[in-house]
């Protein structure tokens, strides 16, 4: 297999390749996993919940963005310092700068990898496997876990 094709994100994670970011800030160093569709969709099932039944119009944009930010570090974090790794969640962090860094970095890290996608050569044309069980979301365990350092 040629170089270029082991690079090719498409592929790796039709695999089951996790694909990963690390994140250096003065508070530590954190690793985020790509979501799949399906983790995304776990997400805004969390923003919903964050909302407890009230239309989206009853809060300020700022609010409901925090609520996408915290519910997706929760679910895309895969390493964190010790730190972090004993908050209950994201929600808990009372840095705000830090959270909206780490966000800001994770949304670039996933348009990129999107781009990343969109240019695959990947044409179905290799064994591929199934990405990953019914069960099993950005990490090891399913979304009933935080991902306030635990592998998700």
């Amino acid at each position: 297999m040629s170089e270029e094709r082991k690079k090719d994100v498409l592929e790796r994670i039709l695999k089951g390749e996790r694909i990963t970011q690390e994140i250096k800030t003065k508070r530590g160093k954190f690793v985020i996993a790509l979501p799949l569709p399906k983790d995304i969709r776990a997400i805004e099932i969390e923003v919903a919940r964050k909302m407890e039944g009230l239309p989206e119009s009853q809060f300020q944009r700022e609010v409901v963005a925090n609520f996408r930010a915290y519910a997706t570090l929760d679910t895309v974090m895969v390493e964190s310092p010790d730190w972090w790794n004993d908050l209950e969640s994201a929600e808990d962090c009372p840095d705000d700068a830090l959270i909206m860094d780490i966000y800001r970095r994770y949304l670039q890290f996933y348009r990129e990898t999107q781009r990343r996608i969109d240019k695959s050569r990947f044409h179905g044309n290799s064994e591929i496997g199934r990405v990953r069980t019914k069960d099993k979301t950005v990490g090891n365990e399913t979304l009933q876990s935080t991902a306030h350092g635990s592998k998700i």
